[in-house]
Order: structure tokens, then C-alpha cells, then sequence
């Protein structure tokens, strides 16, 4: 079964044709800088219809044009929000796109997109499939003491105030991931720190999330490329009052121009670590903040599920930043996280994986490489096996 995936960004369509049982991306490609100067196209609704074009799916395409494209059995997409409605993937309908659009406005930056790319398919009336994946899916199994915020029960209600979390597909895929290289007896706890220029946290036991670091949006939290995750809630309300700045401001604020750019003007790590190696003050600074908060949520998650059995590093940051992975772990061989220096360095994947650890380490280390394209891919034929 060949699946076709969509990751819709907020300026960007990214798509993979991904062979499900091998695992293998058959075709994979980007549309960048979309509605910008110079993009690759006007709008997402374009971006959509060159991928189907290359694939042979408009209407009225000539197939010998595309005979050397792989032939599809479904389209498969990234939803960011899925509310508490989705606890695992949805067949497009029209009771589904319904509801659909009634999550815009919890995470408007990514679904509008998203979802204005799936209705556009869903008019053309290809016969194939549609099928959503939701990041936020994965934390349909958090507890109430988890997901709920300390505000009265009818705000909660009406407004649907409470932790969502997000990256729930790559903290799934990494954690199963690390599950079956792990070989440990139930339950196995593990810690998934997905470091990219979105970040967060999560706790999972046996493969369950228990806990994460995003919320509502994905503004809680970590320290971020350009968002300040965890900050005290009556900042925004002291800067309307007495800064004058109006809530789209702070919005902008918060999610734009914070983090790590706000810190020490620039969002790439590559570029800071450089900066913190020539002793650059504000680099250091924005460094220490970012460890620091890892750190911390670590610690707090440990105590949560009572020990620990492996720490993965995973996404851009994760994955590459070998400073960020010596930095988070080397306050913490108290609680048995401790790294190899060597493996550190110069990490040998395997299937994925590779183990930093240290020997002496109670708790292995692994940086495990994220495949979010092959999750939905699986996740959507699972669900379409279902029917």
C-alpha cells in the first residue's frame, strides 16, 4: 500500500509517497515559502494541486504523463489540533470536515491550512481516500490531573480550556521506536524530548503519554526558536495595561519574535552554539535558559513516573546538536542519566537508534531519528484496515 502524505505548514506543504509495509519514501518533495514573494506557490490551495498534478490526480491529467509515479492508495494528512474529538485518525466526511472547522481557532496558524488543502481535494472528488492524523491524538490517554488547568469547570467547558499537547505523532513514533530496542520488561518509562524549533516534552509508560509539556497551544512549555513557552500568565495582561500593546501584539509577541530569537536575536542553534563558543553573552544566556528548562521538566517527569528507562533526543535539534545533548545530561547522573562522550559525537544509528549512554548509566540515552511521514502513513492504513 502506497500512501501520500501531506504536512501542511503555516508557509510551507510538505508531501511524501511512502510504501507502508517497507517503509520506504518512494517520492517525497516541498512547496516553500507558499503566499510569500517569490514562493513556490500563491496559496496552499496551489501548493495542493502541483503535488496532485505530479501524481496524476486532477481531473482530466493525462496518466501516461505519470506513469513513472507510484500508484496511491490513500491521502494521508497531518492535522495539528484535533481537539478532544480525535483520539485517533478520521476518514474524511462531510460530518468530519464539519468538525473540523470548528478546531480553527485552537491552533490557527496550522489548521485553516491543513484543512483548506483537504477540502480542496475532497471537491475535486479523486477516488482516493482521505485520511486525517492528529497530532494531538496521542494524548488522548492523559488523565484529567494532566490535561485540566486550575479554571473554573464551566470556562473549561464552553471555551475548551485545557492541555492538548502537540508533536504527538513523532512522540509516539520515537517511543515505540525505542520500546522495541529497549527489549524491557513492562512497564518501560520513557522521557521524549522533541528539539526542533518547535519543542516539547513528553512522559510515556508502556507507549501511553502521561504527560507533556505543550498545552492548549503550543506556546506552553519550552524555551522555542521564537516562542517563550512557560511564562508567568499575568505578563500578557501587564503589557496590554501598561505597554499599550494589544492582544494580536502580544500574540506576536509571544509567538514570533520570543525564545530563543528574542533572547539573543537568532532563531537557529547551529548559529547560537556557534555565537556561545566565541563567549557571545547573549548566546550563553539564551543557551542556559533553553537547558535549564529542559532540565527542569525532565526532573518533574521523572518524579511523575517513578524512575526512568530511557531519555531520547529526537528532531532537528535533538537529532544533531551534540552541545544541546551534552549540556541537558551532564547535571543529571544523579538521577542515572549519563552520556558517552564518543557516542555523543559521533552517533552510529542503527534502524534509527543510536545509544549514547554511558556504562555506568542506569537509564540509557538514545537519540532516536523521528519518521513523522511513515507514522501517518501507518497510522492512516491501520485506520483504513479498520473499515
Amino acid at each position: 500500500m502506497n500512501i501520500l502524505v501531506f504536512n501542511v505548514g503555516s508557509t510551507t506543504l510538505k508531501y511524501a509517497c511512502i510504501e507502508v509495509e517497507s517503509g520506504k519514501r518512494l517520492y517525497e518533495g516541498l512547496v516553500d515559502r507558499i503566499g510569500q514573494v517569490g514562493g513556490d506557490a500563491p496559496d496552499h490551495l496551489s501548493a495542493a494541486r502541483c503535488v496532485l498534478e505530479k501524481f496524476g490526480l486532477l481531473p482530466g491529467a493525462e496518466s501516461s504523463a505519470h506513469d513513472d509515479m507510484p500508484e496511491l492508495s490513500a491521502i494521508a494528512h497531518r492535522i495539528v489540533q484535533g481537539g478532544d474529538s480525535y483520539p485517533k485518525p478520521a476518514i474524511v466526511n462531510a460530518d468530519v470536515l464539519a468538525q473540523l472547522k470548528t478546531l480553527d481557532t485552537l491552533a490557527p496558524l496550522h489548521n485553516p491550512s491543513a484543512r483548506s488543502v483537504v477540502v480542496a481535494i475532497d471537491s475535486l472528488n479523486i477516488p482516493l481516500p482521505q485520511v486525517l492524523v492528529f497530532d494531538t491524538a496521542y494524548f488522548s490517554t492523559l488523565e484529567p490531573a494532566a490535561y485540566r488547568y486550575a479554571i473554573p469547570e464551566p470556562i473549561y467547558r464552553a471555551h475548551r480550556v485545557r492541555k492538548y499537547g502537540f508533536h504527538g505523532t513523532s512522540h509516539r513514533f520515537v517511543t515505540a521506536q525505542a520500546i522495541k530496542h529497549l527489549k524491557h520488561d513492562s512497564p518501560v518509562r520513557i522521557i521524549s524530548l522533541h528539539l526542533g524549533g518547535g519543542a516539547s516534552v513528553t512522559a510515556s509508560l508502556d507507549g501511553k503519554a502521561v504527560d507533556t509539556s505543550m498545552g492548549m497551544t503550543p506556546l506552553e512549555g519550552l524555551v522555542m526558536a521564537t516562542r517563550c513557552g512557560d511564562i508567568d500568565p499575568s505578563v500578557p495582561l501587564h503589557l496590554i495595561r501598561s505597554a499599550g500593546m494589544s492582544a494580536d501584539d502580544v500574540d506576536r509577541l509571544m509567538n514570533k519574535e520570543s525564545g530563543l530569537v528574542g533572547l539573543c536575536g537568532e532563531a537557529d542553534m547551529r548559529a547560537i552554539l556557534s555565537r556561545r563558543e566565541a563567549d557571545d553573552c547573549s548566546a550563553k544566556l539564551a543557551i542556559d535558559i533553553y537547558v535549564r528548562r529542559i532540565q527542569k521538566v525532565i526532573g518533574g517527569y521523572l518524579a511523575i513516573l517513578g524512575g526512568l528507562d530511557a531519555l531520547i533526543f529526537t528532531a532537528g535539534v535533538g537529532e544533531h546538536a551534540t552541545k544541546i545533548r551534552e549540556l541537558v545530561t551532564g547535571p543529571l547522573a544523579h538521577l542515572g542519566i549519563a552520556i558517552d562522550q564518543a557516542a555523543n559525537e559521533s552517533p552510529k544509528l542503527e534502524n534509527g537508534i543510536a545509544d549514547i549512554s554511558d556504562k555506568s548509566a542506569s537509564v540509557r540515552t538514545l537519540i532516536v531519528a523521528t519518521n513523522e511521514e511513515l507514522a501517518i502513513a501507518r497510522e492512516s492504513a491501520q485506520r483504513l484496515a479498520e473499515e
